[in-house]
């Protein structure tokens, strides 16, 4: 199976015409865009399925679980939003959900926590229950149901490839080439979850890191390719082709 990998493509900022590629799937891994247009563009520009995970920015301007009823509702056969979801293509088993953070894996969880609040948009552009802004505890308890959902479907056995799409990075080697990593921050953007990795998951795609990454861990391939925001060099192949 040939899968199209793409990330963090900002569309808020600039638009993107990708190339002509003979892909079987499209793997698209949050930050396309901001509410339900990433969704709406994935459908006008691709032919193939499309699997879609929410990053943080198609949050922003909307609510924790609402945006994401919104983007489930425009869902076809063809295009499918994965939260916490299974699909089976082909014999390939993909599980997809956005993963958040527990901002435990730099060692210092309240720092980073801090942190995230002080620095990031997302506590002021995202709402959860009643409207009021999100908090870290609120992403940190998204972050246990998915682990928690992610280990139950990994301990059921599969004969074929499987393939794990979140947004956020499941190890901090994903941020070995940023510029701008080294700080307890970094927990904003990754996870610990290298113990799940191995003979179970062939391939594990992410974005929310603004730098490519192909890398293979305890067996486990691990790609991140996103086009980041305008200006930036992160090393974005506009055709990426994966094959499992």
């Amino acid at each position: 199976m040939r899968i199209y990998v793409l990330s963090d493509l900002h569309l808020e900022f600039t638009p993107f015409v990708p190339p002509s590629v003979d892909a079987d799937v499209v793997i698209l891994a949050g930050d396309i865009d901001v509410g339900t247009r990433g969704l709406a563009w994935a459908q006008r520009t691709f032919a193939c399925p499309i699997l879609y995970i929410a990053g943080n920015h198609e949050y922003y301007g909307g609510h924790l679980s609402r945006t994401l009823d919104k983007l489930r509702a425009l869902q076809t056969p063809r295009v499918q939003v994965l939260e916490r979801d299974e699909v089976i293509i082909d014999g390939v088993r993909f599980l997809g959900t956005t993963a958040w953070t527990d901002y435990a894996v730099t060692g210092n969880a309240a720092r980073a926590q801090w942190l995230a609040q002080a620095q990031m948009t997302d506590f002021r552009r995202i709402r959860t229950a009643g409207y009021r802004r999100v908090r870290p505890a609120d992403f940190m308890e998204q972050n246990h149901q998915a682990l928690t959902w992610l280990r139950q479907r990994l301990a059921m056995a599969y004969a074929g490839p499987t393939v794990v799409i979140t947004h956020h990075a499941p190890s901090l080697r994903s941020l070995q080439n940023s510029p701008y990593a080294g700080t307890d921050l970094d927990a904003a953007y990754a996870n610990a979850w290298e113990r799940m990795m191995g003979s179970t998951i062939n391939l594990w795609v992410h974005g929310h890191v603004h730098e490519a990454e192909d890398y293979v861990l305890a067996g486990t391939r691990v790609v991140c390719n996103p086009r980041g925001y305008p200006g930036e060099a992160t090393r974005f192949d506009p055709g990426l082709l994966i094959t499992v």
